[in-house]
């Protein structure tokens, strides 16, 4: 009950995921997936999270993303109910959606990006995400993955047994050359998720600039009111 992008930038090497699921805090399983200059990975359906740290560890010991699965399914019981995707710093990509994951499910990998989805309405929503983000590749990675999102809930999104299925939690993570990310914003359990995460990132991404600068001049910065009160000034001034 999840769908997800993982993917690399051409143009600047950033690495990122966006994902949106029915599960409570998608986002925690985020945990350990990026790393800059090495890759990005997610494994969802029944994510286990060692999964993330073994597959990057891998990456950054010199395997190729298919080497890297080889080495998550070695070390797995259960990896026929596991829904894993890999991209490396080169952006090869390779995913495995396993026989034991729930209908209607599966992947597609494009250049430097993978997508994919478990309990879906149909194939439709993978097909979405793929276009949003393809049709987006001038934009920052961070808005190409949240895009792709809203294109995949608004193909059909989710689906249960019992009918549609609300996005309840959405996770979108974008690290650049720093030993840190550069957008890590999530929503952890409300229904229309993705449409709260999109009005927190419209406030948010024009400030991640100001407070990076702040960590880094303190004795300059302003104050984050003063900031606040600026954009919002600057926001309601005709374009």
């Amino acid at each position: 009950m999840t769908y997800t992008v993982i993917a690399r930038c051409p143009r600047t090497g950033r690495l990122g995921i966006g994902s949106a699921s029915y599960t409570m805090a998608i986002g925690a399983y985020t945990d350990g997936a990026v790393r800059p200059n090495v890759g990005v990975t997610m494994t969802q359906g029944a994510p286990l999270q060692r999964n993330n740290h073994l597959a990057i560890v891998s990456l950054a010991q010199g395997c190729t993303p298919r080497l890297a699965l080889s080495a998550l399914k070695q070390n797995d019981a259960h990896f026929d109910y596991r829904q894993i995707a890999i991209v490396d710093r080169e952006g090869a990509a390779v995913a495995r959606t396993g026989s034991q994951v729930r209908q209607t499910c599966g992947q597609r990998i494009g250049a430097g990006f993978v997508v994919m989805g478990n309990m879906l309405s149909s194939e439709k929503v993978l097909d979405a995400l793929v276009a949003r983000f393809e049709s987006e590749s001038q934009a920052d990675l961070d808005d190409r993955l949240l895009a792709a999102l809203e294109a995949g809930r608004d193909a059909g999104g989710l689906k249960g047994n019992k009918g549609p299925l609300p996005e309840r939690s959405v996770a979108l993570v974008v690290w650049g050359n720093n030993d840190y990310s550069d957008i890590d914003l999530r929503v952890d359990f409300h229904e229309g998720a993705i449409a709260d995460l999109r009005r927190m990132y419209a406030d948010y991404k024009p400030t991640a600039e100001y407070y990076e600068e702040r960590a880094r001049h303190p004795r300059n910065a302003i104050p984050a009111m003063e900031f606040a009160d600026m954009l919002k000034k600057k926001q309601k001034e005709p374009s």
